[in-house]
């Protein structure tokens, strides 16, 4: 997430001079989501958010419903060597639903005043002066009234959540600047930056940050909710993690990025040393452009053994394990490999056995369990095109 004032964009004044005010401010709405009869058992959020991106939202299909709940409380918040994290109160697997959690705010994470940054500069201001003033005229002007509209219980946590401006010069800036998690489902349809919106929720912001997650966040817009799921096993006691970076990028492109949140990650791959996990995050990333080009080379020539692509996706999966990059991307398209080679060589037993954990992946990344039903349906994967293909020579 980009740290709320790091691009400062336009200028509101405090007349509301028309004159003076960008169409991405004025196009700012306080509003409350969702609105419906549920919302006094399932809470709301608070939100500052633009009208094209409101808009996109209300005509969302199935907004709004009900969340998704887990089917029990499997999560403690205690101590960590973070400060406070969230740690597992039984096995887990991959796939298993941990939290549903509605956030108590969402906010932009980009101010857009260009008009005041420009009328500072003329003034000879310091660039560092010109980002306080900005950050202030925001906090003041913007997050308070949003702040405003929580109760008192919402505040407390909210403001019992850890903030990077140690002053208290802007606290709720701070408290999303560290907290803040991307939404990338809302996004305003002219605007240039991939993350638009950041959520502060009170139980999900408590989670702690590693380049080898253990567990995954999914933001269901119909419901304006986070799930959080498992990506891998987690073992009971085991502290639960997130990551709020690209895992597959080096340690030092990660710890640029994580800078933003006020910390210096401190996980198991970035204190050893990194040129080794580095390497293999890169290579990651190579493999899955290859994953297309070893079948077809696989499937034309029939002195490769059959299960040539499924040794060279194992291999990369046995990395991604020893990485704990469960969450990555290259997982599920290694696993997809497998499934897929299994199914050109006509055996059942195989595509299921590893359906049955692509499945449980996509369900750790989606919150559907359709594509694991699919998966553990030998006649799924029988009616394939491609179901035999290899065995009968048909390339």
């Amino acid at each position: 997430m980009e740290c709320p004032g790091g691009s400062c964009s336009s200028d509101h004044d405090d007349n509301h001079d028309a004159r003076f005010e960008d169409w991405r401010l004025n196009d700012l709405v306080f509003i409350t989501l969702p609105m419906s009869s549920s919302s006094d058992v399932d809470g709301q959020t608070h939100c500052l958010i633009r009208r094209p991106a409101l808009q996109r939202i209300l005509l969302t299909p199935g907004f709004p419903r009900r969340p998704q709940y887990p089917s029990d409380v499997c999560f403690r918040i205690g101590p960590s060597s973070h400060g406070l994290g969230m740690f597992a109160t039984r096995d887990l697997a991959m796939g298993d639903h941990i939290l549903t959690e509605r956030p108590l705010t969402v906010t932009p994470t980009v101010i857009p005043m260009p008009h005041l940054a420009s009328k500072l500069r003329s003034q000879g201001i310091t660039e560092d002066a010109l980002k306080r003033a900005i950050q202030d005229k925001w906090e003041k002007t913007y997050l308070f009234p949003c702040f405003e509209h929580l109760n008192a219980d919402q505040q407390t946590a909210f403001y019992n959540l850890a903030h990077g401006h140690q002053d208290d010069e802007r606290p709720i800036l701070g408290v999303i600047g560290m907290n803040g998690l991307e939404l990338a489902d809302i996004v305003d349809p002219e605007s240039q930056y991939h993350s638009e919106y950041a959520a502060v929720c009170k139980t999900m912001s408590r989670i702690n940050h590693s380049c080898s997650p253990s567990a995954d966040r999914l933001f269901d817009v119909p419901s304006f909710s986070f799930q959080l799921r498992a990506t891998r096993p987690i073992k009971l006691g085991e502290e639960i993690f997130i990551s709020y970076c690209t895992v597959l990028e080096p340690a030092s492109s990660r710890q640029a990025y994580l800078a933003s949140y006020g910390f210096i990650c401190t996980c198991r791959s970035c204190l050893r040393p990194t040129l080794l996990s580095d390497a293999r995050r890169l290579a990651l990333r190579a493999s899955i452009d290859a994953i297309n080009v070893d079948f077809k080379a696989w499937l034309a020539d029939p002195l490769l053994m059959d299960n040539h692509t499924i040794k060279i996706s194992l291999r990369w999966i046995s990395v991604i394990e020893e990485e704990a990059l469960e969450a990555s991307d290259a997982y599920k398209h290694h696993l997809y490999a497998i499934v897929r080679a299994y199914v050109a060589l006509g055996d059942a037993e195989g595509a299921v056995k590893y359906g049955r954990i692509l499945g449980a992946w996509m369900l750790g990344q989606s919150g559907r369990d359709d594509i694991l039903r699919k998966m553990e349906n030998p006649e799924y994967h029988r009616g394939c095109p491609e179901w035999g293909i290899r065995t009968y020579g048909a390339c």
